[in-house]
């Protein structure tokens, strides 16, 4: 397994948005920085609207994104120097919330349910012993 590399020894290629102006510089990562508050978690949803998508609960990079920046041509390597990360794996958990709603029944099952609530357990207990005995 290799080392991992320390960040601070990485140097980066700044290209210009406007090349005709300017030209690509190398800099250094202790000379990178982004001012407060450019990135928030609103930019994050944002970003990952419009460029991802869920298929079979897996979020998924949309095509045009793909095409759009050549990824299809890249690795993994491309964009991070160590080696990539083994994912364990682990089983979905079950959703937490609200149970899932029951079958509605019908007006029949409604009646014999409330026939043997608490109150009326005697009462479908002494008609059931005087069935019996008209039987026999």
């Amino acid at each position: 397994k290799k080392a991992i590399i320390d960040p601070s020894l990485f140097k980066y290629k700044v290209q210009p948005i406007k090349k005709e102006l300017y030209e690509a510089v190398i800099v250094k990562a202790s000379q990178l920085s982004r001012r407060k508050h450019l990135f928030s978690r609103d930019r994050l949803k944002l970003f990952l609207k419009q460029h991802c998508e869920p298929h079979d609960g897996v979020i998924k990079t949309k095509a045009t994104s793909i095409a759009k920046y050549n990824l299809a041509e890249q690795n993994f390597s491309y964009f991070f120097p160590d080696d990539p990360p083994t994912f364990i794996f682990s089983p979905a958990s079950r959703r937490r919330g609200r149970p899932p709603k029951r079958a509605s029944t019908s007006l029949d099952d409604e009646i014999a349910a409330k026939q043997n609530t608490q109150g009326n357990k005697s009462k479908v207990a002494r008609e059931k012993t005087r069935f019996q005995k008209q039987k026999e």
